[in-house]
């Protein structure tokens, strides 16, 4: 959900742990909406040892065709915990208010592969250049 400003209300970004708020899309069969590899979704990412998961921002990094064959989407994972990012594999947004982000954040290559279904809010998309740099760290990540 939006404000009238076009920001995700912050209440959802501070939900505990492994909660999920009902939308009404979500109720009448959930979202139609093919997201796009650069969009920014807020969905309940799981923690590496999958004991929970945190409703935050990530990016989709999936490709149409991967749509096409899995029908779920890759993600890569969003913070806004700047200090903590890694200069050698995280990469800081630059144009993160324009793509919906509350507070400066950065992209990790936290990868999930999640069902439509779990999409909770479109968020925003990533600038041309935001993107091509995630690409790059995700790139030097996994050595390809």
């Amino acid at each position: 959900m939006k404000n009238q400003t076009g920001k995700i209300y912050r209440w959802l970004l501070l939900l505990p742990i492994g909660i999920i708020p009902t939308m009404p899309s979500m109720i009448i069969g959930g979202s139609t909406t093919m997201y796009k590899r650069g969009d920014i979704v807020l969905i309940p990412f799981p923690f590496t040892d999958l004991s929970a998961a945190k409703t935050r921002p990530a990016v989709v990094i999936s490709s149409p065709l991967y749509w096409r064959i899995r029908a779920e989407y890759l993600l890569s994972y969003v913070s806004s915990q700047v200090s903590k990012a890694n200069p050698e594999l995280d990469y800081k947004l630059v144009d993160w208010e324009p793509a919906g982000l509350l507070k400066p954040s950065f992209v990790r290559p936290k990868i999930a592969a999640i069902d439509p279904s779990l999409v909770v809010h479109h968020v925003g998309k990533l600038s041309t250049n935001d993107l091509s740099a995630v690409d790059t760290c995700l790139r030097q990540a996994m050595s390809l």
